[in-house]
Protein backbone atom coordinates (compact mmCIF):
# COMPACT_ATOMS: atom_id res chain seq x y z
CA UNK A 1 0.00 0.00 0.00
CA UNK A 2 1.28 3.23 -1.18
CA UNK A 3 1.45 6.07 1.54
CA UNK A 4 0.59 9.45 1.31
CA UNK A 5 3.86 10.77 1.04
CA UNK A 6 4.28 8.57 -2.00
CA UNK A 7 0.97 9.51 -3.31
CA UNK A 8 1.80 13.30 -3.32
CA UNK A 9 5.28 12.78 -4.52
CA UNK A 10 3.71 10.93 -7.41
CA UNK A 11 1.23 13.40 -8.50
CA UNK A 12 3.73 15.95 -8.44
CA UNK A 13 5.76 13.85 -10.93
CA UNK A 14 2.76 12.67 -13.18
CA UNK A 15 2.07 17.26 -13.21
CA UNK A 16 5.54 18.07 -14.17
CA UNK A 17 5.44 15.31 -16.76
CA UNK A 18 2.61 17.34 -18.47
CA UNK A 19 4.52 20.41 -19.05
CA UNK A 20 6.03 20.66 -22.38
CA UNK A 21 9.77 21.04 -22.77
CA UNK A 22 9.37 24.77 -24.58
CA UNK A 23 6.34 25.71 -21.67
CA UNK A 24 7.24 29.24 -20.46
CA UNK A 25 8.86 29.03 -17.22
CA UNK A 26 5.61 31.32 -15.86
CA UNK A 27 2.96 28.67 -17.11
CA UNK A 28 4.38 25.40 -15.89
CA UNK A 29 1.99 23.74 -13.51
CA UNK A 30 3.39 22.25 -10.39
CA UNK A 31 2.52 21.68 -6.76
CA UNK A 32 4.83 22.04 -4.46
CA UNK A 33 4.67 19.70 -1.11
CA UNK A 34 5.98 20.56 2.39
CA UNK A 35 5.39 17.98 4.85
CA UNK A 36 6.03 18.70 8.75
CA UNK A 37 5.49 16.17 11.13
CA UNK A 38 2.72 13.75 9.71
CA UNK A 39 0.89 16.29 7.85
CA UNK A 40 1.59 17.76 4.79
CA UNK A 41 1.32 21.90 3.07
CA UNK A 42 0.26 21.79 -0.75
CA UNK A 43 0.83 24.71 -3.03
CA UNK A 44 -1.03 23.71 -6.32
CA UNK A 45 -0.13 25.80 -9.44
CA UNK A 46 -1.98 25.44 -12.96
CA UNK A 47 -4.41 25.96 -14.70
CA UNK A 48 -8.48 25.40 -13.70
CA UNK A 49 -9.55 23.84 -16.76
CA UNK A 50 -6.87 21.01 -16.81
CA UNK A 51 -5.99 17.37 -16.05
CA UNK A 52 -3.12 18.30 -13.72
CA UNK A 53 -5.93 20.44 -11.81
CA UNK A 54 -8.43 17.33 -11.88
CA UNK A 55 -5.58 15.08 -10.61
CA UNK A 56 -4.88 17.62 -7.64
CA UNK A 57 -8.25 17.30 -6.37
CA UNK A 58 -8.41 14.15 -7.13
CA UNK A 59 -5.76 13.11 -5.00
CA UNK A 60 -6.16 15.12 -2.57
CA UNK A 61 -9.94 14.04 -1.68
CA UNK A 62 -8.68 10.13 -0.98
CA UNK A 63 -9.40 8.90 2.39
CA UNK A 64 -5.57 8.27 3.15
CA UNK A 65 -4.55 11.94 2.23
CA UNK A 66 -7.58 14.36 2.92
CA UNK A 67 -6.84 13.49 6.77
CA UNK A 68 -3.39 14.41 6.73
CA UNK A 69 -3.29 17.75 4.93
CA UNK A 70 -2.71 20.87 6.65
CA UNK A 71 -3.02 23.33 4.14
CA UNK A 72 -4.01 24.01 0.79
CA UNK A 73 -2.79 26.84 -1.69
CA UNK A 74 -4.65 26.97 -4.94
CA UNK A 75 -3.27 29.29 -7.91
CA UNK A 76 -2.46 29.83 -11.77
CA UNK A 77 -2.11 32.14 -14.49
CA UNK A 78 -4.48 34.22 -15.56
CA UNK A 79 -6.36 32.27 -18.24
CA UNK A 80 -9.48 31.73 -18.32
CA UNK A 81 -13.16 31.34 -20.58
CA UNK A 82 -15.15 34.23 -21.65
CA UNK A 83 -13.62 36.54 -19.09
CA UNK A 84 -13.68 33.59 -16.14
CA UNK A 85 -11.59 31.56 -14.28
CA UNK A 86 -13.65 29.02 -12.72
CA UNK A 87 -11.68 26.70 -9.61
CA UNK A 88 -14.17 24.12 -9.48
CA UNK A 89 -13.92 22.37 -5.73
CA UNK A 90 -16.92 19.88 -6.13
CA UNK A 91 -14.24 16.96 -6.34
CA UNK A 92 -12.88 17.96 -2.68
CA UNK A 93 -16.68 17.51 -1.99
CA UNK A 94 -18.67 14.68 -3.65
CA UNK A 95 -16.82 12.26 -1.54
CA UNK A 96 -17.27 11.26 2.00
CA UNK A 97 -13.91 12.59 3.50
CA UNK A 98 -13.46 15.33 5.86
CA UNK A 99 -10.45 17.46 5.75
CA UNK A 100 -9.75 17.15 10.11
CA UNK A 101 -6.35 18.51 10.00
CA UNK A 102 -6.48 21.37 7.27
CA UNK A 103 -5.75 25.00 8.67
CA UNK A 104 -5.72 26.78 5.94
CA UNK A 105 -7.75 26.77 2.54
CA UNK A 106 -6.97 29.23 -0.15
CA UNK A 107 -8.03 30.18 -3.65
CA UNK A 108 -5.91 33.32 -5.50
CA UNK A 109 -8.12 36.20 -5.83
CA UNK A 110 -7.97 38.58 -8.48
CA UNK A 111 -4.85 40.98 -8.90
CA UNK A 112 -5.15 44.57 -11.13
CA UNK A 113 -4.02 44.02 -14.59
CA UNK A 114 -6.06 40.27 -14.39
CA UNK A 115 -8.14 40.46 -17.81
CA UNK A 116 -10.58 37.27 -15.93
CA UNK A 117 -12.69 37.29 -13.17
CA UNK A 118 -11.76 34.31 -10.38
CA UNK A 119 -14.51 32.25 -8.92
CA UNK A 120 -15.64 29.33 -7.29
CA UNK A 121 -19.12 27.81 -8.46
CA UNK A 122 -21.37 29.05 -11.39
CA UNK A 123 -21.22 32.57 -12.58
CA UNK A 124 -24.46 33.43 -10.94
CA UNK A 125 -23.45 32.22 -7.89
CA UNK A 126 -21.70 30.33 -5.49
CA UNK A 127 -23.65 27.42 -5.28
CA UNK A 128 -23.08 26.27 -1.66
CA UNK A 129 -19.80 25.09 -1.54
CA UNK A 130 -18.17 27.55 0.31
CA UNK A 131 -20.83 26.01 3.03
CA UNK A 132 -19.94 22.35 2.45
CA UNK A 133 -16.11 23.41 2.35
CA UNK A 134 -16.31 24.58 6.29
CA UNK A 135 -18.39 21.79 7.01
CA UNK A 136 -15.82 19.36 5.98
CA UNK A 137 -12.68 21.34 7.78
CA UNK A 138 -13.23 21.33 11.13
CA UNK A 139 -9.85 23.06 12.10
CA UNK A 140 -10.44 25.84 9.50
CA UNK A 141 -8.55 28.90 10.50
CA UNK A 142 -7.54 30.85 7.37
CA UNK A 143 -9.57 31.37 4.71
CA UNK A 144 -9.19 33.24 1.24
CA UNK A 145 -11.92 32.49 -1.61
CA UNK A 146 -12.72 34.68 -4.57
CA UNK A 147 -16.35 34.14 -4.26
CA UNK A 148 -18.73 35.54 -1.61
CA UNK A 149 -20.74 32.30 0.01
CA UNK A 150 -23.91 32.25 0.37
CA UNK A 151 -25.90 32.10 4.05
CA UNK A 152 -25.60 28.62 4.19
CA UNK A 153 -22.08 29.30 5.05
CA UNK A 154 -23.10 31.13 8.34
CA UNK A 155 -25.30 28.58 9.53
CA UNK A 156 -22.56 25.15 9.57
CA UNK A 157 -22.18 26.18 13.35
CA UNK A 158 -18.80 27.46 14.97
CA UNK A 159 -15.37 27.19 13.26
CA UNK A 160 -11.74 28.04 14.42
CA UNK A 161 -11.42 30.92 11.99
CA UNK A 162 -9.10 33.81 12.52
CA UNK A 163 -8.41 34.91 8.92
CA UNK A 164 -11.15 35.34 6.64
CA UNK A 165 -10.41 37.21 3.32
CA UNK A 166 -13.34 36.89 0.69
CA UNK A 167 -14.29 38.71 -2.85
CA UNK A 168 -17.88 39.13 -4.11
CA UNK A 169 -16.95 37.44 -7.68
CA UNK A 170 -20.29 37.75 -9.39
CA UNK A 171 -22.53 38.07 -6.97
CA UNK A 172 -22.31 39.82 -3.25
CA UNK A 173 -24.42 37.12 -1.73
CA UNK A 174 -25.54 39.70 0.40
CA UNK A 175 -22.20 38.44 2.20
CA UNK A 176 -21.97 41.58 5.13
CA UNK A 177 -25.56 41.63 5.74
CA UNK A 178 -24.95 38.07 6.57
CA UNK A 179 -22.06 38.24 8.35
CA UNK A 180 -22.93 40.96 10.59
CA UNK A 181 -26.03 38.07 11.80
CA UNK A 182 -23.87 35.33 12.52
CA UNK A 183 -22.32 34.14 15.41
CA UNK A 184 -19.99 30.99 13.81
CA UNK A 185 -16.77 33.30 14.20
CA UNK A 186 -16.04 34.01 17.49
CA UNK A 187 -12.15 33.53 16.83
CA UNK A 188 -12.14 35.88 14.19
CA UNK A 189 -9.30 38.41 14.34
CA UNK A 190 -9.08 39.68 10.68
CA UNK A 191 -11.64 39.94 7.99
CA UNK A 192 -10.85 41.51 4.50
CA UNK A 193 -13.74 42.03 2.18
CA UNK A 194 -13.26 42.70 -1.70
CA UNK A 195 -16.45 44.70 -3.04
CA UNK A 196 -18.26 44.02 -6.66
CA UNK A 197 -16.42 45.25 -8.88
CA UNK A 198 -18.18 44.63 -12.23
CA UNK A 199 -18.34 48.19 -13.11
CA UNK A 200 -19.10 48.18 -17.01
CA UNK A 201 -22.38 47.20 -16.08
CA UNK A 202 -25.12 49.57 -16.09
CA UNK A 203 -26.84 48.40 -12.45
CA UNK A 204 -23.51 47.97 -11.44
CA UNK A 205 -24.01 50.26 -7.90
CA UNK A 206 -27.43 48.24 -7.31
CA UNK A 207 -25.24 45.05 -6.74
CA UNK A 208 -22.86 46.77 -4.14
CA UNK A 209 -22.63 46.65 -0.26
CA UNK A 210 -25.03 49.12 0.75
CA UNK A 211 -23.39 51.58 3.94
CA UNK A 212 -25.92 50.41 6.25
CA UNK A 213 -25.10 47.07 6.00
CA UNK A 214 -21.84 48.10 6.89
CA UNK A 215 -23.00 49.45 9.97
CA UNK A 216 -24.65 46.71 11.06
CA UNK A 217 -21.24 44.74 10.55
CA UNK A 218 -19.43 47.64 12.50
CA UNK A 219 -22.10 47.01 15.20
CA UNK A 220 -22.71 43.61 16.06
CA UNK A 221 -21.35 40.90 17.74
CA UNK A 222 -20.10 39.04 15.00
CA UNK A 223 -17.73 41.59 14.51
CA UNK A 224 -16.45 42.33 18.02
CA UNK A 225 -13.41 40.31 18.22
CA UNK A 226 -11.72 41.02 14.38
CA UNK A 227 -8.83 43.67 15.32
CA UNK A 228 -8.18 44.60 11.60
CA UNK A 229 -9.83 45.46 8.62
CA UNK A 230 -9.22 45.45 4.99
CA UNK A 231 -11.46 46.66 2.17
CA UNK A 232 -11.01 46.30 -1.25
CA UNK A 233 -12.95 48.20 -3.68
CA UNK A 234 -16.03 50.45 -1.52
CA UNK A 235 -18.46 52.01 -3.10
CA UNK A 236 -19.00 54.65 -0.40
CA UNK A 237 -18.31 57.99 0.52
CA UNK A 238 -15.08 59.42 2.98
CA UNK A 239 -18.06 60.24 5.65
CA UNK A 240 -19.26 56.82 5.37
CA UNK A 241 -15.47 55.72 6.15
CA UNK A 242 -14.94 58.10 8.83
CA UNK A 243 -18.86 57.08 10.58
CA UNK A 244 -17.32 53.32 10.22
CA UNK A 245 -14.14 54.26 11.89
CA UNK A 246 -16.43 56.07 14.68
CA UNK A 247 -18.12 53.04 15.31
CA UNK A 248 -15.30 51.06 16.20
CA UNK A 249 -12.07 53.31 17.07
CA UNK A 250 -9.68 50.99 17.94
CA UNK A 251 -9.86 48.77 14.99
CA UNK A 252 -7.27 49.13 12.48
CA UNK A 253 -8.83 49.93 9.30
CA UNK A 254 -7.43 50.17 5.65
CA UNK A 255 -9.30 50.94 2.36
CA UNK A 256 -7.33 49.94 -0.81
CA UNK A 257 -8.75 50.81 -4.10
CA UNK A 258 -7.13 49.42 -7.11
CA UNK A 259 -7.63 48.71 -10.98
CA UNK A 260 -5.13 48.19 -13.50
CA UNK A 261 -2.68 49.70 -10.95
CA UNK A 262 -2.62 50.36 -7.44
CA UNK A 263 -4.05 53.77 -6.42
Amino acid sequence: MIDTAQQLKLLRQRIAARNASDEYIGDLQYVAITQTSNVFNLDFYGRCCDESYEDFLDTIARSDVAPLLRSIVIRGPDEGANGTRNWDIEPLLATGVTFTSLEKFSIQLNQPGDHNRIIIGSIDEEDGVLARLIEKTPRIQELTVPSAPSAAFFNIGKRPIRFLSVDSGYDTQDFIANFAKSSCFPDLQRLEWGEYQETYLEDYLDNCTQAADYQKLFKSNAFASVGFFLWRNPVCTSEDIINLKALKPNLQFLVVHYSDYFV
